[in-house]
C-alpha cells in the first residue's frame, strides 16, 4: 500500500515537472515571438518592387529665360546735360529715332567764337590780294615772293579754320541728339532729365529687335545627340497666357556644367540621377516678347538598347556613383529575416519616375522602393505589403 502510494507521487511530480517545463518552455517562446513582434515594429518599413526589362524615353523639361541676341549702351560721349528723354523702358523703337535730347549750348558758343576767328582772318585777304597784285606790277621779284607768301599763308589759315567750323557743327548734331543705330526694344533708361550724361551707366540701352531672343539649356547627352544645329523647337511662353511658339537650335556644345545646376536657369526634373550634360542655345522670334519671359521646353529622347527599368525614388546617389537597395533574406530558426543589401548600378537613362540601369544580375530580387528610415548596408528591415 505504502509502495503504490509512492509511485502515484512520483508520477504526480513528474506530471508537474513535465507541466511546469511545457508551461516555461511555451512562455520562452511567446517571449520569444512577442520580442520578435515588438522588435519588427521597430524596424524601418520599406516597400519594394521587382525590377522590370523594357526599353525607357528618356524625358527633359527645362525652364530658362529669355535674353536679347544682341544690346548696347548707348550714351552722349561728350557727357553733356540731358535735357529731353524721349522714350521709356520696354518701348519699340525705330532705327533713327530720337532717343534723348541734350544740352549743346556751350558748344554753339564755341562753334560762334570759331565762325568770329574765321571772319578775322578773312579780313586781311583782299589787302593781301591787292599787295601782291602790286608787287606784280613793280616787276619786284622779293615783294612779289613775299607777298604770295603772305596771301598763300592767310588762305590756309583761313582753310583750316573754316574745317575746324565744319568739324564742330557736325560734332554739335551728335551731341545734341541720341539716335536708335536699329530698331529694337528699350531695355534700360538711365538717362535723367537735368543731369549730365554717361554718370557711370549707359542714357539708355536697347535690344536689337531684328536679331530675336535667345535662351540656353543644359540637356542630357543622350537628348542632346538626337538634336542638330537648325532643328525647330517647340517653346512654351510663360506671360499673362501661356501659349507656345518655334524657336530653332543655333548651338550644341559640351558643358561642364551639371543638368541640376541652376547656372543658366535650366530645370531638369526631379530625381535625374544623371549629371553629363551639352548646352543648347536657341534662338526664337516674336514681336510680343521682349526678353526676361520665361519659356520652358519638353524633350524626349526614345531608348533603343533593352535594359533594366526600376523605379527613379529607389536610385540613390553618392559621390562613388550610383547605388539601390535591394533586399536579402536569411533563414533563421524562427524563419526568414530581411536585411538592405547596397548594390551598386551604373545608370543609362531616367526620369522622373523610371531609371534605366544596365546591370542584369537582380533576377527576381526585391528593389527597395521606399523607406520610413534612412538605410544602411545590413539594416534589417520589415517588408510592407500591398
Amino acid at each position: 500500500m505504502e509502495a503504490s502510494e509512492n509511485n502515484i507521487n512520483r508520477e504526480t511530480r513528474k506530471r508537474n515537472i513535465r507541466l511546469i517545463a511545457g508551461l516555461f518552455f511555451g512562455l520562452l517562446i511567446l517571449c520569444t515571438l512577442f520580442s520578435n513582434t515588438l522588435l519588427g515594429l521597430t524596424l524601418p518599413k520599406v516597400t519594394t518592387e521587382t525590377p522590370s526589362s523594357g526599353t525607357l524615353d528618356r524625358e527633359f523639361k527645362g525652364t530658362a529665360m529669355l535674353e536679347p541676341v544682341m544690346e548696347v549702351d548707348l550714351s552722349n560721349p561728350a557727357g553733356t546735360n540731358i535735357t529731353k528723354v524721349l522714350v521709356k523702358e520696354g518701348e519699340l523703337v525705330k532705327k533713327g529715332q530720337i532717343l534723348v535730347q541734350y544740352d549743346i549750348s556751350e558748344a554753339e558758343q564755341q562753334v560762334e567764337a570759331e565762325r568770329d576767328m574765321l571772319k578775322r582772318l578773312k579780313l586781311p585777304l583782299k589787302s593781301l590780294q591787292y599787295a601782291y597784285i602790286e608787287a606784280s606790277h613793280n616787276a619786284d621779284p622779293h615783294a612779289q615772293n613775299a607777298a604770295q607768301m603772305a596771301l598763300e599763308s592767310a588762305n590756309m589759315d583761313v582753310s583750316a579754320q573754316e574745317k575746324r567750323v565744319q568739324t564742330l557743327q557736325s560734332q554739335i548734331a551728335g551731341k545734341q541728339e541720341l539716335k536708335a543705330p536699329f530698331a529694337g526694344i528699350v531695355k534700360e533708361v538711365n538717362a535723367v532729365e537735368g543731369l549730365a550724361s554717361n554718370t557711370g551707366a549707359a542714357d539708355i540701352r536697347l535690344a536689337n529687335a531684328e536679331k530675336g531672343l535667345q535662351f540656353e539649356l543644359q540637356v542630357p547627352v543622350d537628348i542632346a545627340a538626337t538634336l542638330a544645329i537648325g532643328d525647330p523647337l517647340e517653346v512654351t511662353i510663360f506671360n499673362k497666357e501661356s501659349r507656345s511658339i518655334q524657336g530653332r537650335i543655333i548651338k550644341i556644345e559640351e558643358s561642364d556644367a551639371p543638368d541640376q545646376s541652376a547656372k543658366s536657369g535650366d530645370d531638369v526634373q526631379e530625381g535625374d540621377p544623371l549629371q553629363t550634360t551639352n548646352r543648347l542655345l536657341v534662338n526664337l522670334h516674336d514681336e510680343l516678347l521682349q526678353g526676361g519671359e520665361w519659356v520652358q521646353v519638353n524633350l524626349i529622347g526614345a531608348g533603343n538598347d533593352k535594359t533594366i527599368i526600376i523605379s527613379t525614388k529607389a536610385v540613390h546617389i553618392e559621390k562613388d556613383g550610383a547605388y539601390v537597395f535591394v533586399v536579402a533574406d536569411k533563414h533563421g530558426p524562427l524563419g526568414n529575416v530581411s536585411y538592405a543589401s547596397k548594390v551598386s548600378v551604373t545608370i543609362t537613362a531616367a526620369n522622373a519616375m523610371k531609371t534605366a540601369v544596365a546591370e542584369s544580375f537582380f533576377d527576381d530580387q526585391q528593389i527597395i522602393v521606399e523607406s520610413s528610415e534612412p538605410l544602411q548596408d545590413g539594416t534589417q528591415i520589415r517588408m510592407l505589403h500591398p
